[in-house]
This record gives C-alpha cells, structure tokens and sequence, in this order.
C-alpha cells in the first residue's frame, strides 16, 4: 500500500525548495523522455524557487522524507493573462511524484486551489499548458476547464493555451 499524505497543502518554506526543485527536474526529464514538450530540462533554477518561495507562492503536499507534490498559487498573473481584472485564482507549477500517479492528487490539488479563490471571492481558477500538450489539454478539459484563450511567449518558450474553470459554492467545502 502506497503512504499516505496530507489532505491539504502547506506553504512551502525555504528548505522546501530543494525537493521542489528536484521534483520539477524529475518531471522535466520525464516529460522530455515522452516527447512531451511542456516543460524543458533545467528552465528553472533553485534560485527561482527560493525566490517564489519567499513571496508565498508555492504550496506542498508532504510526506515523511519530503514534498509529494506541489503547486504555485498567484491571485494575479500579468505574464500569461494580462493585467489583474480581480476574478481570478491562478495555477503554475502543478507536480506530483510519479509514485503516487493514480490517486487524483492533481486533481485535489486544483480543488484545494479553487477552495483558496473561493474564499477571497474569486470566480474562476486559471492556468495554463503547452499548445502542443495534447495530453495534459485533456487532462483539464475533464476536470472542468474551458480553453479561452492563446498565448505566445517569447523566443524559446512554448505557446500556451489558457485555461479556466469556474469557482462555484460547492467547491468551498470539498476536499
């Protein structure tokens, strides 16, 4: 039987960033290995994590020995949707350790998420993924997401699809 870990995220704190960033190299060289062009091997440096740390963006799910999953939360996010319009919870960086692939921890993760926006009164949860994604578009179009949008980055990143979902009651009490 697979460890168990905690039903709700923690903020991450600095010694935290060491596994976070190991996580994202594993799932970076992963991804590459499956021709998935999401993320490329060695884009972020530890530096970038620490820093994001610090501004209280990062968000773990923990395990005895370390970070079972992770993700980023911004209430604005300028660089992929343009200036604030305030109805908005933004996702980056969603991980989870491939051990435990098949228990939804994405998926309550997002949730989790959705219950943050909930509760400052914003009305939709955003993200974004690789144009080229097919796999990972799926993905969010099955939990709920609508693609509303098309974003080009500039030289040496991916397109970007946007994605939202909207934030309803329900979700303020669920996971």
């Amino acid at each position: 039987m697979k460890e168990q870990i905690s039903l709700r995220p923690v903020p991450a704190v600095l010694p935290d960033a060491a596994p976070i960033w190991r996580l994202r190299r594993q799932l970076e060289d992963w991804l590459f290995s499956k021709g998935l062009n999401q993320w490329r091997p060695g884009e972020v440096p530890i530096e970038t994590v620490q820093n994001q740390i610090n501004a209280g963006e990062w968000y773990v799910y923990k395990r005895q020995g370390g970070v079972a999953a992770a993700l980023r939360v911004l209430w604005s996010d300028p660089e992929f949707w343009g200036p604030d319009d305030s109805t908005s919870v933004y996702v980056h960086g969603l991980m989870c350790d491939r051990s435990y692939q098949g228990q939804k921890i994405g998926e309550r993760l997002l949730d989790w998420a959705a219950q943050q926006g909930a509760a400052r009164g914003k009305s939709f949860l955003r993200l974004d993924c690789a144009a080229e994604n097919q796999e990972l578009r799926d993905y969010y179009a099955s939990r709920g997401f609508r693609a509303v949008g098309h974003k080009e980055l500039s030289i040496g990143l991916n397109d970007v699809i946007l994605w939202q979902r909207p934030i309803d009651a329900l979700e303020v009490g669920n996971t």
